[in-house]
């Protein structure tokens, strides 16, 4: 018996893949350690930034499909440091430079990804931190982005004769 050939043996959009110069760019805008919010117990020392995909693969258009299109997804930006000046400091440098063209443009041109807008800075909470008397600051970043999939079904556009266009005979 041969084996099915699936639509789900690939990604259709690789997130690590896709968020990557993203990421790097925001490194080197803070020159902090940047992780996943689910890292956040893995680092040693603050000052560091933290990311979570608050919402992702929303539709820009509304006749956009699963598979065909730009999507939005809103990222939380969180800044973590001992000193509260310094927190307040790298996290409105990194929201002024990733809202600035010349970083717009690089992500755009160099990573698929446009930057529509961010939340203003504010002060957050969040318990249970594995360091202590931690300043945490951020923001939401609203990021485009097109995802392109194809699926191996044969897609009918039209059916020869099927449609008529003339007017019939009375």
């Amino acid at each position: 018996m041969t084996p099915l050939n699936q639509p789900f043996d690939k990604k259709t959009l690789d997130f690590e893949e896709k968020l990557a110069p993203l990421v790097g760019v925001i490194g080197k805008i803070t020159e902090c350690e940047v992780v996943p919010n689910a890292q956040i117990a893995q680092v040693k020392q603050p000052p560091f930034v933290a990311y979570f995909p608050l919402t992702f693969d929303d539709p820009v258009f509304s006749d956009a499909t699963a598979n065909d299109g730009t999507f939005e997804a809103v990222i939380s930006l969180d800044v973590f440091a001992k000193v509260m000046g310094q927190g307040m400091q790298i996290c409105g440098d990194l929201r002024a430079y990733l809202l600035d063209p010349y970083v717009r443009q690089l992500l755009r041109t160099h990573a698929g990804i446009t930057i529509q807008k961010a939340t203003p800075a504010r002060s957050r909470s969040l318990t249970d931190l594995p360091f202590s008397a931690v300043y945490h600051h951020g923001f939401d970043l609203t990021i485009q982005y097109y995802r392109h999939y194809t699926s191996p079904i044969d897609v009918i556009s039209a059916v020869e004769g099927f449609f008529n266009t003339q007017k019939e005979d009375e």
